[in-house]
């Protein structure tokens, strides 16, 4: 066993010793967000607080758990078990609102999870306050030797948690709980299986042994409360305490403590093959010209790297002028295509492109940032033959509220919206995310309608409003844990006919796009700027470069939905001005 791995010095040293262990634990499994995952972690988060405290997720289970250390306590040697460090964790338990669970709990549980502040305070989770306590059903125990040779992890908690209500809960429409009934019935024990088989492979990888599993059970007096609302107990009835334990090393078991061996460990998270390949995930990021999807992968990659999950960059941009890979430099490792759209030549631009970052940056998963222009299902159709570098994974569309929005009165005399036809509506179709950006800049009512056109046509995507490229991204990770590797839209084969086919797999080339470079000699003025794009035609639809502008120096200069903005970047060397359209006048 090696112990050193996790508590690299002695025991005794601070009075939560057992806390340090199992945060070592946890956030060693985590390092790699893939060895995380087979072990079955789909997300864990430290609570800030004066007593060690965690909320986490695992695989296989729709529930929110807690776990609240309580304090630990030093026993001497006797006959049985060395001289050991026992520390306990409260564990609890937090079933989603809309859950059929939660009405087994107690009613001041249900009266909680049913507040508008439920899943924030969750999320906040420290364990200490009061609201939380109905949710605590059972208890975990970590013994460990200060020979550093021997490590235990019990699970205990009733096998269900009843408590009868003497008097019954009454109102005015009648009983809600009527006398000699039990308020609360929850299947306490099997709630914890899970976590603690997840905690307890965690143990095995870290320790380097596989551990031994024993189960326990005794009898304990059934709890009762009376209408005043005190407890008792109640001598009549027992009820079942559970345990479950996973020894590392000599047993520390409790005097009188009735162990009987498993032979397996009960709901180990078997993974799927995804999970267990080393090879990188690749997802793509599309979106029509000028839709926001720099801004936010700016914003993802924050929200990723802040928790050490580093990902690398793949860019391609219609035209040569690398803006994008400028603006995203000090971010992440970034590889830049600018030898054509990967829609078109994705064979001869992405494969090398790909093993350059992969061989440069060993990151867990990738994103490309295609062009405006490109189809998604050319790609996903694509990247079955570069299944030997990367997993697949989702196609995430950043869809432009005020770019949709804004044609409306064109839309409502010809009848064809923008999302119904030409790259948009390749880009939507094929989305497993949508995130609606910009719709800060639209009604609540126009928004509104947008989404739910959206969500008629990919009925299977989530959408999500953004502003500056900001979504909750908590949110978007959950529900990529959730679904990748199912049947969504970018993994659906493309079954349709003869007639379908090239409209589904259409490009810029086939609608007429192109992309023209302007290079300035001297300084433009905002006005000469103004001018040249509003000459450019009605068929431009995106422009960006970092040019000099008079007055302002070098900036980055954006251009899309009829909106120009212009931002100083005065550590840059100025490139050319790429205009993108159709029928371009230039």
């Amino acid at each position: 066993m090696k112990l050193e791995s996790i508590l690299p010095r002695a025991l005794g040293a601070s009075d939560s010793d057992c806390a340090s262990i199992f945060t070592s634990l946890i956030m060693a499994a985590h390092f790699e967000r893939t060895r995380a995952r087979a072990l079955g972690w789909r997300g864990v988060r430290p609570s800030a607080s004066e007593h060690p405290a965690w909320t986490c997720r695992v695989a296989g289970s729709d529930l929110i758990f807690g776990i609240r250390f309580d304090g630990e306590r030093e026993f001497e040697a006797t006959d049985g078990t060395p001289h050991c460090l026992r520390g306990w964790f409260s564990l609890f338990v937090f079933p989603p609102a809309e859950s059929p669970l939660l009405d087994r709990f107690p009613l001041s549980a249900l009266h909680f999870g049913l507040a508008p502040m439920y899943a924030e305070a969750v999320r906040d989770f420290t364990g200490s306050e009061h609201f939380f306590k109905p949710f605590c059903l059972g208890q975990l125990r970590l013994d460990v030797s200060f020979e550093g040779n021997a490590l235990a992890l019990t699970l205990e908690a009733p096998a269900r948690h009843r408590v009868i209500s003497i008097d019954g809960v009454e109102i005015e429409s009648g009983w809600i709980v009527r006398p000699g009934q039990p308020e609360c019935d929850v299947p306490s024990f099997s709630l914890f299986l899970r976590l603690f088989s997840v905690l307890t492979a965690t143990a095995e990888q870290q320790l380097g042994e596989e551990a031994r599993i024993s189960r326990g059970i005794h009898l304990v007096p059934r709890m009762q409360f009376r209408s005043f609302g005190a407890l008792e107990e109640c001598e009549s009835e027992k009820e079942a305490m559970l345990s479950l334990t996973a020894s590392f090393g000599p047993s520390m078991a409790l005097e009188n403590e009735a162990l009987h061996q498993l032979r397996a460990l009960p709901l180990r998270h078997r993974p799927e093959e995804l999970e267990q390949l080393s090879r990188p995930v690749l997802h793509v990021l599309t979106g029509f010209l000028g839709a926001g999807k720099t801004t936010f992968l700016r914003r993802w990659l924050d929200f990723l790297h802040g928790r050490e999950r580093y990902t690398g960059v793949i860019q391609n941009e219609f035209g040569k002028v690398e803006l994008d890979a400028t603006l995203m430099k000090n971010d992440t490792l970034v590889e830049a295509l600018d030898e054509g759209c990967v829609c078109c030549s994705l064979a001869d631009s992405l494969r090398p492109g790909l093993e350059r970052i992969i061989a440069a940056m060993p990151a867990e998963q990738f994103v490309l940032e295609t062009t405006g222009l490109a189809n998604p299902a050319n790609i996903m159709d694509a990247l079955d033959g570069l299944r030997d570098l990367v997993v697949p994974g989702l196609v995430i569309t950043v869809a432009d509220a005020l770019d949709l929005c804004g044609s409306m009165d064109d839309a409502d005399k010809s009848g064809a919206r923008p999302e119904n036809s030409g790259i948009r509506h390749a880009q939507i179709l094929k989305a497993d995310v949508i995130i609606l950006n910009k719709s800060d800049m639209v009604s609540s009512s126009a928004l509104e309608a947008l989404s739910a056109r959206l969500q008629a046509l990919n009925a299977k995507a989530l959408v999500i409003p953004a502003q500056y490229g900001n979504i909750p991204f908590g949110e978007l990770d959950a529900w990529i844990d959730a679904h990748t590797g199912s049947r969504l839209p970018s993994h659906r084969p493309q079954l349709m006919s003869l007639s379908q086919t090239a409209a589904a797999h259409s490009t810029h080339e086939d609608e007429g796009y192109t992309a023209k470079a302007l290079t300035f000699e001297a300084p433009v003025s905002v006005a000469d700027l103004e001018a040249l794009l509003r000459d450019a035609g009605p068929g431009l639809c995106r422009a960006k470069g970092i040019i000099e502008i008079e007055g302002e120096g070098v900036c980055v200069v954006q251009y899309a939905a009829g909106q120009l903005e212009i931002s100083p970047a005065p550590e840059e060397k100025p490139l050319d001005l790429v205009l993108i359209g159709t029928g371009l006048k230039l």
